[in-house]
């Protein structure tokens, strides 16, 4: 695939055929998920399940990989699945247009080998509450990451880990209040930006960058590899579960790797 090139030295034989044998589930294409699946494409991954039922409309394009001026009004779905296989004709898809619901997730989940969970917060709050159950079933890790302002929150789950509700009732603890985010993930972030955040929330508008949505493509799909690549030799450290979480900002050009017990 004359695609890989250039990425042919960082991942070698060996990781473009694990990549291409793994399957990784994206719960959501939209201003994370989308952008992390087409870095994951163009790592070399090649076998994908996506489930999306948005479509484009024009606050998109401040931050989505997909949102142009000819894709407004278009599925997302058909537009990822356009430009991976513009990207990869091989590549494998299997497609849920409808979204993830109570009754396809332990379908989509099921020989998943990386889940992603990037569904808007302010959605799908039944498949949330089933899926750690399922991710500990099928043995699958969970993978999620969110835009803050210039930034990134990265926090995973692995099977047999410290779970979802564990975690953040441990961040909620010493929260002094009154911040987007429980205090000492806050406090990692511009507080300028933050505070411009919470202003457009009272308005009723999730305020976003296109920096951001970058930084959380980057980081998360960086650590789906981490993951898959873990026993080859080609990856440097261990990749990342809470308790432990990352924090970027690139407002303040910092990048922390904290644990949430500590």
């Amino acid at each position: 695939m004359n695609f890989l090139d250039r990425a042919t030295p960082f991942f070698k034989d060996d990781g473009f055929a694990i990549l291409q044998e793994k399957t990784i589930s994206f719960a959501g294409l939209g201003g994370v998920g989308g952008g992390a699946f087409l870095a994951l494409v163009r790592c070399g991954a090649s076998n994908f399940r996506i489930a999306e039922n948005g479509v484009f409309d024009p606050p998109d394009m401040n931050r989505q990989a997909g949102a142009f001026g000819h894709t407004m009004d278009r599925q997302k779905i058909d537009v990822y699945v356009e430009l991976a296989r513009s990207i990869n004709p091989d590549i494998k898809l299997e497609t849920y247009p409808d979204g993830i619901n109570a009754d396809n997730l332990d379908d989509f989940l099921v020989d998943s080998d990386a889940f992603v969970a990037v569904i808007d917060v302010e959605k799908g709050e039944d498949v949330k509450q089933m899926t750690p159950a399922l991710l500990e079933k099928h043995q699958i890790p969970a993978f999620t990451c969110g835009a803050i302002g210039f930034g990134a929150l990265m926090v995973n789950y692995a099977p047999g880990g410290m779970k979802e509700d564990v975690f953040w009732k441990l961040a909620k603890e010493n929260d002094s209040g009154g911040g987007l985010l429980p205090s000492v993930m806050q406090d990692c972030f511009s507080g300028e930006a933050m505070a411009r955040m919470k202003q457009g929330l009272s308005k009723g508008v999730l305020p976003t960058t296109a920096i951001g949505g970058l930084a959380s493509n980057a980081l998360l799909a960086n650590e789906v590899l981490a993951y898959l690549l873990a026993d080859t030799g080609l990856v440097e450290r261990e990749p990342i579960f809470a308790p432990k979480y990352v924090t970027l900002d690139f407002m303040t050009q910092a990048m922390h790797v904290a644990d949430i017990s500590e």
